[in-house]
């Protein structure tokens, strides 16, 4: 998919109604693996991060870009008992760290999920108004 297909969905998730303590996201790409060949997660994955690395430049002239936003420690948390508000505690159960903009009113974060393998991997973006934790 390109960057363009990618901005596109991007702008259609911030255009979607946002009401105080919500989010929305989206999968930009997602595959599905058969585990008998570990390679082809690695090179999937080099993909689908090369394909967020495109959208940093374009993202970053319209907005103020605050990432990375490592979120181990805010898996951690969760595992110790703080609550975590979504999407932050989904994002970190999926993805050890996105890439992160203060679009004016809510956030954008983008992240290629690692936490999944070796069955899935996904390219994320998501629209929220609760701030990471």
């Amino acid at each position: 998919m390109s960057s363009a297909r990618h901005l596109h969905a991007i702008d259609q998730l911030r255009a979607r109604t946002l009401r105080g303590g919500h989010s929305h996201l989206t999968e930009l790409r997602r595959t599905d693996f058969d585990e008998t060949d570990p390679g082809e997660y690695e090179e999937r994955r080099e993909q689908y991060e090369a394909e967020l690395a495109a959208l940093q430049a374009p993202l970053g002239e319209k907005w103020a870009a605050y990432g990375p936003f490592g979120l181990q420690g805010v898996l951690l948390r969760g595992g110790e008992g703080e609550e975590i508000p979504e999407p932050w505690c989904g994002l970190s159960w999926a993805a050890s760290s996105v890439e992160l903009w203060h679009t004016g009113d809510r956030w954008l974060a983008l992240a290629v999920t690692d936490r999944e393998r070796p069955r899935l991997l996904r390219l994320l973006a998501v629209s929220t108004d609760v701030d990471p934790p």
